[in-house]
């Protein structure tokens, strides 16, 4: 199967040519060639292929692959966006509303958060409420405000939450200052159990009661020493250590970590332990065991769990189930894994489309 993408890549497939650039972008699959991934990238988005100028777009923003040039940003930055990806349209709303490196224009910009917002964008969602709470670019409407806060509010995550929280209470990416609505956010986060939420609103709240509010460097402190930004320091000390005693060839010591970092949530780790189970690497070869973590490592994110299963599914590896090879391929392809959008793409016509319609309804 994987000789079958770089076939359809040479035959000028664009989600094909998308998938190998990822590849060699990555250095999964073969040697990593950041010249060539571009190349491939660039072959992808001659094809109409949205995500490849996203992807395009990000190298030239970052310049980390290659030198920094913001006309080639903006110039896929916008095919891009108006191709469909949500991701960029949110992206060159932003644009639009800094007027930094495009042209001001809070019409505009208000606009590409509401293409993006429609896609199911929730950090989108969120700027449409803004700007109709501020009248930026759009007549002033607080009805149409509390509806996208709304909107907002069921479909994001405590992360995003938490990031609101903090714009709102610091002033932060051009969000005005309102600690009323900064607990707005932090509440929602908190009742989700987010341990970084609870005490930014506990800490709002004591604020708001008249005790000393936290300055900005005050609360990033409280936010690194906490609980689960430890445990997460553990997680990567664990999954670090883990890698280096693989390369080394200590893989006892190695499946060790792993299991630790995989105690404490991360995915990359249980895909790995998983991969061990299947190629009886330390461990004997056990593949319903091997199976069964997998399950649980694409549940909590894994990308190349939720790939590995589609392509098992695919394959018949398990029993062939075209929803099961559909469902994984779609999150993989969410999570980054953009060789799923090809493989996808062999089940069902606008991969794209397809992949931002099932992770908008979750």
């Amino acid at each position: 199967m994987k000789d079958r993408i770089y076939r359809d890549a040479n035959a000028g497939d664009p989600y094909a040519c998308l998938g190998v650039a990822y590849y060699y972008h990555t250095g999964k699959e073969q040697e990593q060639d950041y010249a060539t991934a571009i190349k491939w990238y660039e072959r992808a988005a001659e094809g109409k292929c949205p995500r490849a100028h996203w992807e395009l777009a990000k190298i030239y923003r970052d310049g980390e692959v290659v030198p920094r040039d913001l006309s080639h940003y903006v110039e896929h930055l916008r095919a891009s966006a108006e191709l469909g990806n949500s991701e960029a349209q949110l992206a060159l709303g932003m644009e639009c509303l800094e007027g930094f490196i495009v042209k001001q224009d809070e019409a505009e910009a208000f606009a590409w958060f509401r293409k993006a917002a429609e896609s199911g964008e929730s950090m989108a969602k969120f700027r449409v409420g803004y700007c109709y709470s501020r009248g930026i670019g759009v007549p002033r409407s607080r009805t149409e405000a509390e509806m996208w806060y709304s909107s907002t509010g069921l479909t994001g995550d405590a992360e995003l939450f938490m990031e609101l929280g903090m714009n709102f209470e610091y002033g932060l990416n051009g969000i005005i200052h309102n600690e009323v609505e900064a607990g707005r956010w932090y509440k929602f986060g908190a009742d989700m159990g987010h341990e970084k939420c609870m005490i930014c609103w506990r800490s709002l709240m004591a604020g708001l009661n008249g005790e000393t509010k936290d300055t900005l460097e005050v609360r990033m402190h409280k936010l690194s020493t906490c609980n689960t930004q430890k445990e997460t320091n553990i997680r990567d000390s664990a999954l670090e250590m883990a890698d280096e005693c693989l390369d080394m060839g200590d893989e006892a010591k190695a499946f060790s970590y792993y299991e630790r970092a995989a105690g404490l949530g991360s995915p990359v780790a249980m895909f790995t332990i998983g991969m061990m189970y299947h190629l009886g690497i330390y461990v004997k070869r056990n593949d319903k065991k091997a199976f069964e973590i997998l399950i649980r490592a694409a549940s909590a994110g894994s990308e190349d769990a939720q790939f590995y299963l589609g392509r098992m599914y695919d394959e018949g590896k398990l029993p062939k189930d075209e929803n099961q090879v559909m469902r994984y391929y779609a999150q993989a392809a969410a999570n980054g894994f953009l060789p799923a959008f090809y493989y996808l793409g062999r089940y069902i016509d606008h991969p794209e489309i397809y992949v931002r319609r099932t992770r908008s309804r979750r």
